[in-house]
């Protein structure tokens, strides 16, 4: 079964100055191909989404080779990318996330899409209820009927069409036997969370980013 992967690309970066956060220089590499590099190992189709044409041609300049998934609605937050990259997409499931999570694990997206079997939607759960609807599993078409009803009727909140789906929700104990530091879900918010990511990978060999659509 194909199972395709989907990075959300077209937020603002807000808390970094308003710079573009798919392209920060971790050690001469742009951050997204991290996240990228860890998806392929998982999955058979990686989409990026992006704000706009702008936004797709210059993270393609950096990155060649990649499908882009357009929003076709704005000021919507992620359910804007979400909906157009799971349109896009296509295989039955897809996994979710965001471009600056750079250590996601890919033993604990398998179990995500092992998850799913069964369900619209496998979502890491934390103790106290909270959700992580960015590094999670969604089976697309009901995905795609459900977050367009979402933001039709004016709904913008992440979660707003998870709650209509069945959802199967993983427990923070399943994913640690895969990432027992759950670093999985760390993502890069702060100047020294890039610093932490750069000492990360400061002696990983690069790779040229890239690659060509067959």
């Amino acid at each position: 079964m194909a199972h395709c992967a989907l990075i959300l690309a077209g937020g603002m970066g807000s808390r970094l100055g308003y710079q573009e956060k798919a392209l920060i220089d971790i050690n001469g590499r742009p951050l997204i191909s991290l996240v990228i590099e860890a998806l392929e190992k998982t999955v058979d189709d990686v989409i990026i989404s992006v704000r706009d044409g702008e936004q797709g041609e210059l993270i393609d300049s950096r990155i060649p080779g990649y499908r882009f998934a357009y929003d076709d609605y704005k000021n919507c937050g992620p359910l804007a990318g979400i909906l157009s990259g799971l349109s896009a997409c296509g295989g039955e499931y897809c996994f979710v996330a965001a471009c600056d999570m750079p250590f996601i694990n890919e033993k604990s997206v398998r179990l995500l899409f092992r998850k799913c079997d069964g369900f619209d939607a496998a979502l890491p759960r934390w103790d106290d209820g909270s959700l992580e609807p960015l590094h999670a599993v969604y089976k697309c078409e009901p995905m795609v009927r459900e977050t367009r009803k979402a933001i039709e009727s004016g709904e913008t909140v992440i979660l707003a069409p998870v709650f209509r789906l069945n959802v199967n929700y993983v427990s923070m104990e399943d994913i640690k036997n895969y990432d027992p530091e759950l670093r999985t879900f760390m993502n890069v918010n702060t100047y020294e969370d890039i610093q932490q990511v750069m000492n990360k990978f400061e002696h990983v060999p690069q790779k040229i980013p890239g690659k060509r659509i067959s």
